[in-house]
């Protein structure tokens, strides 16, 4: 009978391999779903309390995981400020990925402003514009991965312009100069006074004109007679 050598290990059984895959599969699965956790638990902590007030024992409780588990995922509270925003930024433009725009101008631009202006009112997004600006000297590189995020929002809109530019219905040299006054006329009212008035309120049909007004003055520029 052949004896096993002293220190050689046995090679697994495929039975046990695929149990071995399967527990280091789980172990993936509960090791990702802590990390979604911390960081959702951590934006919440920054957004309430700033960068400053926020601690990383408070976002460890809060989370109800260890503070090893917590140091493993994120070194420091740096880090964990940095991976929070961008998640947050991801979670909030991501959903426009698959947005469907009218190809009919006036419905398409209209659609346009409707999404803008909905993006705008999500009080997240406010707040994570004012802690961003907040941090932006302390993190210097966070605003323009704001700004790579929000580019998701622009493509979509940069594409529908030069889809109808392709099929004569609009005139446009610039498509992102476009995109921008477009956007430039409806922030003016829809965006800037949410980022500075806390009280700052607008209703459905207010937006409404807002943006029938901002389509009505693109149109007499940009649409092709």
């Amino acid at each position: 009978m052949e004896i096993e050598k002293a220190g050689r290990k046995k090679p697994l059984s495929k039975t046990e391999n695929r149990f071995a895959e399967g527990v280091q599969g789980y172990q993936q699965r509960v090791s990702q779903e802590k990390r979604r956790l911390i960081l959702e638990v951590a934006i919440a902590t920054f957004l309430q309390n700033g960068y400053d007030a926020a601690t990383m024992d408070s976002i460890g409780d809060r989370a109800a995981v260890s503070y090893a588990t917590l140091y493993k995922h994120f070194p420091s509270k740096e880090i964990l400020f940095s991976e929070a925003v961008d998640h947050l930024t991801h979670q909030l433009f991501s959903r426009w990925k698959d947005h469907v725009v009218p190809a009919e101008v006036e419905s398409g631009l209209r659609e346009i402003g409707r999404a803008y202006s909905e993006l705008v009112s999500d009080a997240s997004l406010i707040a994570a514009m004012r802690l961003v600006i907040a941090q932006v000297q302390r993190f210097p590189d966070i605003g323009s991965r704001f700004q790579r995020a929000k580019q998701l929002f622009s493509d979509i809109t940069d594409n529908w312009m030069q889809m109808r530019v392709d099929e004569r219905e609009l005139r446009i040299a610039d498509v992102q100069l476009a995109r921008a006054e477009f956007i430039g006329m409806l922030g003016e009212t829809l965006f800037y006074p949410r980022l500075t008035q806390i009280d700052y309120a607008i209703s459905d049909d207010q937006a409404a004109r807002i943006i029938d007004s901002a389509v009505a003055t693109f149109l007499m520029r940009y649409r092709v007679q």
